[in-house]
């Protein structure tokens, strides 16, 4: 893919905290970094506490912080974020989150989705 001109990789994961292969801390975004030598985006229920199946176990997803995807990026895991359902369920996520009012994060559910269509 690099010798074909991919500049960034997308690395799309369930839960971006998880590690990708036993052994490593790093996640898929993290391998496919140090594998490629290209940047990559991590993305799988940032700033949530559950996976895109909760939710349709009748599981609304809470907010958590941040703090471990900031400490992963800043070591260098991974270059960008990506943010999904909890852009979906409070459109004022990034404020929030940059302004430490956690407490005032809509939950995410399945419901959200519907606004779509």
């Amino acid at each position: 893919f690099v010798d074909a001109g991919v500049d960034i990789f997308h690395a799309s994961t369930r839960r971006y905290w998880e590690p990708e292969f036993p052994g490593s801390e790093l996640n898929l975004a993290g391998w496919t970094k140090k594998l490629t030598g290209r940047p990559a985006i991590t993305v799988g229920s940032v700033g949530l506490d559950t996976d895109f199946l909760g939710a349709f176990a009748g599981k609304a997803a809470a907010s958590t912080g941040i703090d471990e995807l900031l400490r992963r990026m800043e070591d260098g895991e991974f270059d960008l974020v990506a943010v999904g359902r909890a852009l979906l369920s409070d459109p004022q996520w990034p404020a929030k989150i940059r302004e430490g009012r956690l407490d005032e994060i809509v939950p995410f559910t399945a419901e959200h989705l519907a606004r779509l269509t």
